[in-house]
């Protein structure tokens, strides 16, 4: 009997010490219930591709986790969002999350956090979301949705939740795709559709995950991912704007949010 309430979904590749982070973070979550931990490696390192498994192993032994480490380049699975796509297919919990190599948990307690508000939930089209602890370096981390927010229903008409931070119904997750066309705005794309879908969404207003600015989608985009971007139907003007400033000037993006947290003004978070 399957008796997994959460997968966690990570793709790495080449990252030993950001993959031993988010490990390490999974590992400290305090929890009385199943999970399932999925590795997608696409390491192109034989050493360092041996090295996870050997760690994902040993972690599963002492633990008791159910894991599955992918060799991704042996099934011939390329690309970030066919891996996730495969990812949450294969995943067996009621819930899924996607934590990416790097990325963390914010605290001990974050997945029993996660995990007390989806009982209520119903396992169909529904998900949690809360807030993105998103750090640019050692000084400077701010909130997403931000402390002030008063009204979540109008910050989703222009943004949408990290997806790190989404716990979605396995159910729900698997009715749409990540759009394999595009190399960085399709995980905005689908999580719109699954907002859209969503029977029930209940936001936490508590930091559940840091999000450190080193991924792919905070480092500058080619003009490729520009194109794209603007030729993208689905994406209103005022949308394509704030995507655009976040993908080319990701730290200037999110340190104007820094700023009107710091300086306590509610501004920002009224407008949005």
């Amino acid at each position: 009997m399957n008796n997994i309430q959460i997968s966690i979904i990570t793709l790495s590749k080449n990252d030993h010490s950001k993959f031993l982070k988010t490990l390490r973070s999974i590992q400290l979550q305090k929890i009385n219930f199943e999970i399932e931990w999925i590795v997608l490696d696409g390491s192109d390192q034989k050493i360092n591709k041996q090295n996870k498994e050997t760690i994902t192993q040993k972690f599963h032994k002492k633990h008791g986790i159910h894991i599955k480490h992918i060799n991704s380049n042996k099934l011939k699975i390329k690309g970030i969002y066919p891996c996730m796509n495969y990812g949450k297919r294969i995943a067996k919990g009621i819930f899924i999350i996607f934590l990416n190599s790097g990325d963390t948990f914010f605290n001990s307690n974050s997945l029993k956090t996660f995990f007390k508000n989806s009982i209520n939930l119903g396992a169909d089209n529904s998900l949690i979301f809360g807030q993105a602890n998103i750090v640019a370096n050692k000084k400077i981390n701010w909130l997403f949705p931000g402390k002030h927010l008063k009204n979540i229903n109008i910050w989703l008409m222009l943004f949408e939740p990290n997806h790190q931070t989404m716990l979605i119904s396995r159910d729900l997750a698997n009715q749409f795709d990540f759009p394999t066309q595009y190399n960085i705005i399709g995980d905005g794309y689908w999580k719109r559709r699954i907002l859209r879908k969503a029977s029930k969404v209940i936001y936490i207003k508590t930091p559940l995950i840091k999000f450190f600015l080193d991924g792919v989608s905070s480092t500058k985009p080619s003009i490729k991912i520009l194109k794209e971007l603007i030729k993208n139907k689905n994406i209103s003007i005022l949308r394509k704007i704030i995507f655009t400033t976040k993908f080319f000037f990701p730290r200037r993006f999110f340190s104007l949010y820094y700023l009107m947290q710091k300086y306590k003004s509610y501004l920002f978070d009224l407008l949005i």
